[in-house]
């Protein structure tokens, strides 16, 4: 992590959570806390299984997979 004030040191975290903000939409629509903790979730794994990352072109998952068996390590 960057020092206080430094967002531009940490710009892929400052970028993921930009857009989790987004993606999960206005917090205050909840009505319990369990279900915005589902919704976290919903959104992380959609971000890692299913949205495709304009750098990586595939998802995470994927594209993990497809490094460790390029690279011989474990799955």
């Amino acid at each position: 992590m960057s020092q206080p004030g430094c967002p531009w040191e940490n710009g892929y975290q400052e970028s993921f959570y930009s857009q989790f903000k987004i993606d999960l939409g206005d917090s205050d629509r909840f009505n319990s806390l369990g279900e915005l903790v589902y919704a976290i979730y919903k959104t992380v794994h959609l971000y890692n299984h299913s949205r495709i990352h304009s750098k990586l072109k595939m998802p995470p998952v994927l594209y993990s997979r497809q490094y460790q068996l390029e690279h011989g390590e474990c799955v």
